[in-house]
């Protein structure tokens, strides 16, 4: 890399600040961008640009949208009373593609995370506790990651929610389907454990 010139080994660092992305494929990224054509080059600028000029939190739920109204919160058949809570728009694709949910979300924007210095406090909640005071949200479902970081968000909305008329709801979290009982960590199967249900 040393006897490249500065401009590509400043973009290599620049494409190695992306979540996912190492030293290498930066790398391999900069030669693919070498070799793309001038008109290429202005459009996928064009395309960033975009994005990042007309591309907004929503006013009601912080998912990202080019409206100020994002399509879910629009949307008039989605249920206006249930609200999932997770911490990156990212995670409103996982769960829309599950088509089982039909109600609204609330993103978070982040989690609680001592050490990086986020406290609850830091949470964008303003706008759903508003909701919550209204009576316009019955049920919470915190969708938050199973990591520490997320357990800490889940219990930190716990404690602010309990106060409202609202039911809350963590989701599910344990084996997933298609397993072997043998092959499951220690940490996930006394996860499921704990979350058991009834089937009578």
């Amino acid at each position: 890399m040393k006897n490249f010139p500065n401009a590509f080994r400043d973009l290599v660092e620049s494409l190695a600040q992306f979540p996912g992305i190492g030293k290498r494929s930066a790398e391999r990224i900069a030669f693919y961008i070498l070799k793309m054509k001038p008109d290429e080059i202005t459009h996928f600028v064009r395309r960033m640009e975009e994005v990042h000029n007309h591309i907004k939190p929503c006013v009601q739920c912080n998912n990202f949208s080019s409206e100020e109204i994002c399509a879910i919160c629009a949307n008039p058949r989605r249920e206006k009373d249930v609200v999932c809570v997770v911490e990156e728009p990212k995670d409103i694709i996982a769960i829309e593609k599950t088509s089982q949910y039909n109600g609204l979300y609330y993103v978070l924007l982040g989690a609680v995370s001592p050490l990086e210095g986020i406290n609850g406090e830091d949470l964008p909640l303003q706008k759903l506790l508003r909701r919550c005071e209204r009576k316009e949200i019955r049920e919470v479902i915190i969708s938050t990651d199973p990591d520490t970081d997320g357990e800490l968000t889940a219990q930190y909305l716990v404690e602010r929610l309990s106060q409202y008329n609202v039911k809350i709801y963590r989701i599910a979290i344990g084996i997933p389907l298609g397993t072997k009982i043998e092959y499951i960590d220690s940490v996930t199967l006394g996860k499921a454990l704990q979350e058991k249900r009834s089937l009578l």
